[in-house]
């Protein structure tokens, strides 16, 4: 589990800028008329590591069926925070994701915690522009190969399989896969939402049609 004073860090760090346009869909809900389930949501999003609220998107679109909200902050909080991979190994998976669904919401977020984990500049500069990026530790290989054959090829090789199982464990693998389905949601939820962000930094996602090369 990572510790609370990193995870409050990060949680600022994705406190994207609101534009006015993005306040047309889900707009705010008067306190008085949350339902119960909606308290509960609310409560949770301002607790640390969190430190939020249910104005921004994605989690005001949760904030609607906060039934599913909560089991998505749990999804969340396990996937991001407490699993056996480090925050550069998790940030990767994310920004693979983000690649996977175009969502440069989710990239501009976390190309900022990529980097602030230590993660090497050029991967999501290669991964922008639909290149492998080289120069990858064994363990990135190892995650890039499951995740971009998820996505690529809509099944993973017994050769990629067997590696992965090997080195993160079952549990591991499933961890990894279901980080970038969560983020597969938040994708989409910003997307409903027409969720806008500022600009920064990072490489400008490419319009590709193949977005992760054989």
């Amino acid at each position: 589990m990572k510790t609370l004073a990193i995870v409050a860090g990060l949680s600022i760090a994705l406190a994207v800028p609101v534009i006015a346009a993005e306040a047309v869909r889900f707009p705010p809900m008067p306190a008085d008329q949350y339902s119960a389930q909606q308290k509960q949501f609310a409560d949770l999003m301002k607790q640390p590591p969190r430190n939020g609220n249910v104005v921004n998107a994605p989690f005001k679109v949760y904030f609607r069926s906060p039934e599913f909200g909560l089991h998505a902050i749990g999804m969340s909080d396990h996937l991001r925070w407490g699993t056996q991979f480090d925050q550069k190994q998790t940030e990767f998976i994310i920004l693979l994701s983000a690649r996977q669904s175009d969502s440069g919401y989710i990239w501009h977020a976390h190309y900022a915690l990529a980097m602030k984990a230590g993660l090497d500049p050029a991967i999501p500069v290669a991964i922008a522009a639909g290149k492998r990026p080289s120069g990858m530790s064994e363990d990135q290989r190892l995650l890039y190969d499951l995740i971009t054959e998820t996505y690529r090829d809509h099944v993973v090789s017994d050769a990629t399989y067997d590696a992965a199982v090997k080195r993160f464990g079952e549990k591991g693998v499933t961890d990894a896969v279901g980080l970038a389905g969560y983020y597969g949601i938040t994708a989409m939820a910003l997307a409903v939402a027409k969720a806008t962000y500022p600009a920064g930094p990072e490489p400008k996602l490419e319009n590709i049609a193949q977005v992760f090369p054989k």
